[in-house]
């Protein structure tokens, strides 16, 4: 009679560890940190696939190459739509987070990310967390934006290739903006930025992460519907300015973003079915998959 309850406390035992160790993400992460190194390249000799195979924190064609590695590193991981999700953040959440941001022992800039990666991943970063909000905008930065031409990031080798670009969502928890931003289909406008700019959290698509459905057209469809968007929790710190972040002391009139928290990249999808709307206790049933939408 012994051994089955062995058996069952064993497994139990076993389950434990093995959600200790999928919430512990975030440190697995930071403890490569100090290793990420920026380096030089040739882009002209790289492809998509090749850039990320080679280049796991990205690169330069610069001589010395001064970009963030470990912000870097962290927006090339490649969590599998396999890999759930640790928790369910909130507008309130994400702003709780960048007030945190503050409290760190010593000031994050856009290019010592290594520096704070044990105390962002006690934050939650690199973990893989759940939003439920709005689809404010989306932009396919390789066709440029309000802000400029497209141009190549060091994350992607500065490639400037069809398929080498991230796409860039604007995620708002206002159901009120949202059904303006449904009727009206605004486009974002960084150089004026208003409500649905400066109150979006920014999550990323990133080209070698897309699912061979995730088209730009497919996503940008469902613009101002009410979706549900997992993935990898990250601090863009490029951006923890008062000229970009809105939540930054004494922030400027065109600042565009909520919080320089992010959700990079993402790992699944999906659109509420529902016309009273959707909430985290939906069955599955209640939300579409960006994969199965017509």
């Amino acid at each position: 009679m012994n051994k089955p309850v062995r058996l069952i406390c064993l497994t139990c035992l076993l389950l434990g560890i093995s959600s200790y160790l999928l919430a512990d993400r975030a440190h697995d992460l930071a403890s490569q940190a100090a290793s990420q190194q920026a380096i030089n390249c040739d882009p002209t000799s790289l492809d998509s696939a090749t850039c990320h195979d080679q280049f796991p924190t990205g690169c330069s064609d610069a001589a010395r190459p001064a970009y963030d590695a470990y912000l870097n590193f962290l927006k090339n991981q490649t969590p599998g739509p396999d890999v759930p999700s640790t928790t369910l953040l909130t507008g309130d959440d994400f702003l709780s987070l960048e007030d945190q941001l503050h409290q760190l022992p010593g000031r994050l800039t856009s290019r010592n990310h290594a520096r704070f990666a044990s105390s962002l991943a006690d934050l939650n970063e690199g973990n893989i967390v759940t939003v439920i909000g709005y689809l404010y905008f989306a932009e396919d930065t390789g066709k440029g934006s309000s802000r400029g031409t497209a141009f190549g990031e060091t994350c992607n080798c500065k490639l400037q290739l069809p398929g080498s670009f991230d796409y860039h969502l604007g995620l708002g928890f206002d159901a009120a903006l949202a059904q303006q931003i449904l009727a009206t289909k605004p486009q974002p406008d960084h150089n004026n930025p208003g409500d649905m700019e400066q109150t979006s959290v920014v999550a990323e698509m990133t080209p070698h992460t897309h699912h061979p459905k995730w088209t730009f057209g497919r996503v940008n469809s469902l613009q101002g519907r009410q979706v549900k968007v997992v993935g990898q929790l990250m601090v863009d710190n490029v951006h923890f300015n008062s000229k970009d972040d809105c939540n930054f002391p004494n922030s400027g009139p065109n600042c565009w973003r909520a919080t320089v928290w992010e959700v990079h990249p993402v790992t699944q999808f999906y659109v509420c079915n529902l016309d009273g709307g959707c909430d985290q206790s939906s069955p599955d049933s209640a939300w579409t998959s960006l994969d199965d939408l017509p």
